[in-house]
Parts: C-alpha cells; structure tokens; sequence
C-alpha cells in the first residue's frame, strides 16, 4: 500500500451514546475553592499538569488533556472538579463550564518497565510474526488485531496502539499481536482486493486465520507462559474490528471490541460474547462512514435485545493545543508548536482549532507544497506518520484512537456491571 495512504486514518475522543457512564464525585482529599467570575457570563478553567487553560463562556463544552505520559507511567486521573468530567478516566477529558473558576489537575502513576517480545511462531501453515508479553500472574489474554493493510509491526510501533498497551500491561492483562495471513504472505487469498483478516469461513480449520490463532496460543499453553482458564479478549481495528467480533464469537472469549468497524448482524443476531464498539464520528472509510456508524449502533441494540451485554461509543473531533504532538518523547514543546503554526498558517485549522479535513488532504498538499511545510519535513518519517495519524484522531477520522482506553478497559474488566 502506498506510504501516503498509510499516512491517513481516525482520530480521538469520543461521546457516549450509552448511558452507562457515571460521573466521579468531586475530590475531597485535595479541595478547590470555587470562587465566582468577575463576569457573569464567563469562567476560568486551570488546568494544572495538563493542558486547556483559559477563560470560557458558561455552558461551553471545553476540552482538557494531561501533559505527556512519561516512559513507565500512565495516565491515572484527574482531581478537582472531576464530577464535571465526562469521564475521569481519560486523559483527553471534556466539561460543561459550570459558572464559577474551577481547577483540575492530572496525575499519572509509574508501572513496571516491560518489553514486549518478538517472535516468529508457527501458525497453521507458516511462520507467523508475533508480538507478546505475559505478566507474572495475569488476569485475561487480549489479542490485538491490525487493519487492512496493516500489519503486527505497524501495529506495535503505532503511537495510540502504544498507550493501550501500556493501559493494558498496568491492568495486568497479556498481549498477543499477530497478523493475518494474507499478510504473512502477502497474497490475496480470497480475492477481495484487499490484505487483511479473512472472518470466512467462521470455522477453525477451514479457514486459517483461526487456525493460526488457536496454533500461537497452544504454543503459549504449552510453554507453561498462560493456562486455558485464563479468559481471553480481543480488541481491533477496522477490518480487524470486523474480525474481533468473528474471533470473539468464534472461541468463546469473555469480551470482544471493535474500533471503526461494524460486525456483521449474524453476530449482532447470534453471539453471545460481550461486544463493544467505538466508532468515530467523521470515518472516512468507504466501507465505513456514517452508515457503519448506524450499522454498529443497531448491531449494539440487537446484542441488547437479546439480554446479551454491549456498548456503543462515538468519537466526536477534538482541537489541536499547541503541545498535541509532543505527546511523543521524542518531539519537543517547542517543535509541536511550531507545527501546529505551520498548519494553521496553511489553513488546516478553523477559527476554533479544530482540523478541517484529514491527513490526506494535508500529505497531498506538503508533497504539492513543500516549502509550505519546514517544520513537518524536519521530522523523521515515523514522526511525520504520527502527526498524521494524530489529526486523523482529532478530525474523528478512521483511525485508532486511544481516548477512551480506560473505557475500553472497563468493559474487559466488568462489561456492563
């Protein structure tokens, strides 16, 4: 696939359409003393280790975000006035301005170093690249699962794939990452014009997909590294969501979830694994869009039609703050903001921040225009691909998004309790 196209994909923070989440109550142990604004009609938010500092209107929607999660660390929560927060958990958060000065405050906590380990392990028929990591005395196996055209080391290297592993090792969860045969081979083995997951036949030895999963994780069995009481999820993305749905309903897993995709109604109709989707509101996959979105919201009904747990969440777009892209360590305050200028000056942002269009259109015009970009094309191509996959987030785009991680680590854990 061309480097350009896989430049493009979704982008991050999403509203619920569920009503399963609840509001955490204001933080007593370390007290903010509301004082009321000078005017009446406006309110100052201070944001303390994080971002989206400044005075807004009462009854705008505001967007907040902690500072960078250091190596080691995760996000872990937000004090003050969390019971404003959509949702406590996440480290991109939005509030309602309430008419008073308010302050919050993001911490993140350290976790144990870990490295996940790579392999090549004998699928069904071939040699398979596969990534893992298994914790002392882990609690769920999650499989995590690649797009079209993706693969396990894209995967791995993928900034917002990162933090949910990172979320997920401090859950004391274990990790496989592998990829799709076609893939593997780099073959179109059912001639749909596309490398990715095949989820038919659903049938462990008909089609090889399944067979590759059930061969990698009996060969985790037998080495002693996991045992088969040990429940186990899946998480993907796009056709990878498509498949985490087939996968889930296939081997029987405790939870399943889909990142912009929609599964199939036969399993909306016929599984009875947990499933969770967490769409994006502007995807702009072909096979997506806004009537996946639809797909996904009846396929969540028709799961809790039948008493059987889901979950729907849409990701709406978000603004860009001037330190977005130092998210990485490896990009500096300094370089993130001036790029954020860069784009601004090259009309990607509207008058609130937010992107105009997603990063194809942005690639299409540094390559017509590269004296436009010196700040983008001073950045390494690992780098250049995260910044575009980050707008993608931001626009609500098709493209992982790692927002609503611990949301998604809520339903693995407890579903719909």
């Amino acid at each position: 696939m061309p480097i350009s196209k896989i430049l493009f994909a979704c982008l991050g923070i999403l509203i619920t359409v569920s009503a399963c989440n609840k509001k955490n109550d204001p933080v007593t142990t370390n007290p903010v003393t509301p004082t009321t604004p000078a005017s009446g009609d406006s309110a100052t938010l201070t944001v303390i280790n994080g971002y989206g500092s400044g005075k807004y209107k009462v009854g705008d929607t505001v967007h907040i975000w902690s500072a960078a999660i250091p190596a080691n660390s995760v996000f872990d929560t937000w004090s003050g006035y969390s019971n404003l927060l959509a949702n406590n958990g996440e480290w991109h958060n939005t509030l309602v301005m309430p008419a008073q000065n308010i302050t919050l405050t993001a911490s993140t906590k350290a976790v144990a170093a870990y490295t996940l380990v790579y392999e090549k392990i004998k699928g069904k028929n071939n040699l398979k690249n596969v990534y893992y990591y298994f914790p002392s005395g882990h609690k769920g196996i999650v499989y995590l699962l690649h797009g079209t055209s993706g693969s396990a080391q894209n995967l791995v290297n993928n900034f917002e794939w990162i933090q949910m592993i990172n979320e997920l090792v401090a859950d004391n969860f274990a990790i496989i990452v592998t990829e799709a045969e076609e893939v593997t081979l780099n073959t179109d083995i059912n001639g749909d014009g596309k490398i990715r997951w095949n989820p038919t036949p659903i049938d462990t030895v008909a089609n090889v997909d399944y067979a590759n999963i059930k061969a990698i994780t009996d060969t985790f069995y037998n080495r002693g590294y996991s045992t088969r009481s040990i429940p186990r999820y899946s998480v993907g993305m796009s056709d990878g969501g498509a498949f985490s749905a087939d996968l889930s309903y296939m081997y029987s897993f405790k939870t399943g979830i889909s990142y912009c995709a929609p599964s199939g109604t036969f399993i909306a109709t016929t599984a009875t694994t947990p499933f969770q989707y967490c769409m994006a509101k502007y995807d702009d996959n072909p096979n997506v869009g806004a009537q996946g979105n639809a797909d996904a919201l009846s396929n969540s009904q028709s799961f809790s039609s039948r008493g059987i747990c889901s979950k729907y969440f849409i990701h709406d777009h978000s603004p860009v703050y001037p330190e977005r892209f130092a998210r990485r360590s490896d990009i500096s305050i300094t370089v993130s903001t001036n790029l954020v200028n860069e784009l601004r000056k090259n009309n990607w942002l509207d008058s609130k921040n937010y992107f105009v269009n997603t990063s194809g259109f942005v690639s299409a015009d540094v390559q017509a225009k590269p004296a436009n970009y010196p700040v983008f094309l001073s950045l390494n191509l690992t780098q250049q691909v995260d910044v575009l996959n980050q707008i993608d987030v931001m626009y609500a785009a098709h493209q992982f998004y790692s927002d609503f991680n611990r949301t998604t680590i809520k339903f693995l854990d407890t579903q719909c309790q």
